[in-house]
């Protein structure tokens, strides 16, 4: 009955053989330089697999030793990131360092020349409706849709990535649809917080805080 319905008892750990299948089939997919606590949260969020992070951590090192030990050292990896174009790939994102004086920031950026697309700065950028009428107003100004949006895994950026979806579907290059809108870890949005347009130093004894342009 459990087998049949998909279910399984609480704590009950997958067999060692499939975790170490399923790693490494996961490093052939690209997640070769993650840590543990990242390759465990795939395994149970993604995989369906059940593993704790101690099993996990003892896989990583015996079939990947090397990169244990690099990431251990906690040296920069500069990782490449290869943007085609202007509007080829914008990212979008929040900045929640200000929320405690009742500011919530949300922006987005071109992935390839930097330039600023919005910043906006409001008592909420959780909310769906305000998130997407900065993304429609940017197509209304621009007249073009982005080939590819890129965002994280929050919930405020549903509506945007229904409306980009519905506007590339009837096109017919290899990220039209479903591929035109990407969830996942932002690499290219740093760049919205570290760009230059602001810099926020909050002092922990103080709560002051310092804009720098």
């Amino acid at each position: 009955m459990m087998k049949r319905l998909r279910l399984r008892r609480y704590g009950a750990e997958s067999p060692l053989i499939n975790i170490v299948q399923k790693i490494i089939q996961l490093h052939k997919q690209g997640y070769s330089n993650i840590g543990y606590r990242a390759m465990w949260k795939i395994l149970n969020s993604c995989c369906g697999i059940n593993a704790t992070q101690e099993t996990v951590r003892i896989a990583l090192k015996a079939i990947h030793y090397d990169g244990v030990v690099a990431r251990s050292r906690r040296r920069l990896v500069r990782r490449r990131y290869c943007n085609l174009g202007p509007n080829f790939c914008i990212h979008i994102d929040g900045y929640d360092k200000l929320k405690p004086f009742g500011i919530s920031v949300h922006g987005a950026i071109d992935g390839f020349s930097r330039k600023i697309i919005w910043l906006t700065a409001s008592h909420t950028n959780k909310n769906p409706r305000n998130v997407a009428l900065n993304f429609v107003e940017f197509l209304r100004q621009s007249k073009r849709v982005p080939r590819l949006v890129r965002s994280d895994a929050g919930t405020e950026n549903v509506i945007i990535r229904s409306i980009q979806i519905a506007l590339r579907a009837v096109h017919n290059d290899n990220m039209s649809g479903y591929r035109s809108f990407l969830r996942g870890d932002q690499l290219g949005i740093k760049g919205l917080r570290c760009c230059g347009v602001f810099c926020v130093l909050t002092s922990p004894h103080s709560g002051e805080i310092c804009l720098k342009t």
